[in-house]
């Protein structure tokens, strides 16, 4: 079942985080993004457990560009996460699409962005169908590996929802795993 993001969920959200991301730069980032996420614009999929999440911020986790801060109705798509059993089923994409509608329901001129890293082909794959864009690709001083920013402004995001999604379905029926 797909829910917006209670804060009772965030132990086990860095419990499934710890399995996915790395200790030494990525476990950071998402603990504070735990810490400044929006729960009514957060998602989670679960099944007896937390098997994906979301987290959106409206205070960034980390300026990797100080222009980023002065972008006005600017959101941080801090992280993804898909327990593998549920990757490649549409899980990714259902969170996405609920966690943007939602943005687009608390501001329809908003811009959301995101960094991912290079090798990540699929979820790159998944943010370019939905509309983002590779606005920069990160530099070694910046993260420890290579990434790409990427960003989606309320003018894409109409054009790729009109395009890609169908009616919305109530979070409350979206099931995925």
């Amino acid at each position: 079942m797909l829910r917006n993001m209670k804060l009772t969920d965030k132990n086990a959200i860095e419990m499934l985080g710890r399995t996915l991301f790395r200790e030494a730069d990525e476990i950071p980032l998402l603990q504070k993004a735990l810490h400044l996420c929006i729960p009514e614009l957060s998602f989670v999929i679960e099944d007896k457990e937390i098997l994906g999440f979301t987290l959106v911020c409206k205070k960034m986790t980390n300026v990797y560009y100080s222009f980023m801060g002065s972008i006005p109705n600017c959101y941080e798509l801090a992280f993804v996460g898909i327990s593998p059993a549920c990757q490649g089923r549409g899980c990714g994409s259902r969170l996405l699409k609920e966690t943007l509608v939602s943005i687009f329901q608390q501001t329809n001129q908003f811009t959301c962005w995101l960094i991912v890293d290079v090798i990540n082909t699929s979820a790159i794959r998944l943010y370019e169908k939905l509309g983002f864009r590779r606005w920069i690709q990160t530099t070694p001083d910046m993260t420890p590996y290579p990434g790409y920013i990427m960003g989606l402004s309320h003018r894409r995001y109409h054009s790729a929802h009109d395009a890609l999604c169908q009616p919305r379905v109530s979070v409350q029926a979206i099931r995925c795993c």
